[in-house]
């Protein structure tokens, strides 16, 4: 539950009356408090129950009225066109402060629309209606955001059945760091290899890879679209 500016003043303005009211009954000799006493502590609870029921008071995120901010309206669209974005990704993007972006983030997968990952030490977000399938599209995306990943997946698209050292060669990029990428693109599920011949095994693309590097070009053309 959140609550507003005007809501939270109320609150603290009733807290603050409530404890005077407390230490004056405290200071006086008679347990009990004089009717005045009474009837101020009465307003000041009225006050409070008032500001928590108000419309514009503290109010429960539920599926029906989650979409119902501007803010998480723009975060779900984003998530929607974007699977596999990180938070400060998304931030930027939408021009949020990242507290405020993971605030609203954390509604969204309270609520079953979304669901977060870690992968490589960041958490990328997808929806949850696409089931398994979109979370293996967010993880791919997540993987095809590192350049050096994009560029070798974009070679394989162009041309399959390399192995790592012809890879390393096209692209000017060291061996280790190919095998990195690759890697990690095998476990994506985003290429496949044959390892028929263990000293020189080679590489393409999988259909599931063809389409996510398809998808993620597609995306890095839209204007204002940052990789």
């Amino acid at each position: 539950m959140r609550c507003d500016r005007r809501t939270l003043v109320i609150l603290i303005l009733s807290f603050l009356i409530l404890s005077f009211l407390i230490e004056s009954v405290a200071a006086q000799s008679s347990p009990l408090p004089p009717p005045e006493t009474s009837i101020l502590v009465v307003l000041a609870a009225i006050v409070i129950i008032a500001a928590v029921i108000t419309a514009g008071g503290i109010k429960y995120v539920t599926p029906e009225n989650v979409l119902d901010t501007e803010i998480r309206k723009n975060l779900f669209g984003y998530i929607t066109d974007y699977p596999g974005s990180h938070l400060r990704e998304i931030a930027r993007e939408l021009n949020l402060k990242p507290s405020n972006a993971a605030w609203h983030l954390r509604k969204l997968e309270q609520t079953n629309l979304v669901r977060s990952r870690a992968i490589g030490g960041k958490k990328v977000y997808y929806l949850v209606e696409g089931g398994i399938e979109a979370r293996k599209e967010a993880v791919a995306e997540s993987i095809l955001r590192n350049k050096n990943a994009r560029d070798i997946m974009m070679y394989l698209q162009d041309n399959p059945g390399k192995h790592l050292l012809e890879i390393a060669h096209a692209l000017d990029l060291n061996h280790h760091t190919v095998k990195w990428h690759i890697k990690k693109m095998y476990m994506a599920e985003l290429v496949d290899g044959d390892t028929s011949n263990s000293a020189y095994p080679i590489y393409y693309p999988t259909e599931i890879g063809s389409q996510v590097i398809q998808n993620f070009s597609d995306q890095l053309k839209r204007p204002g679209r940052a990789a």
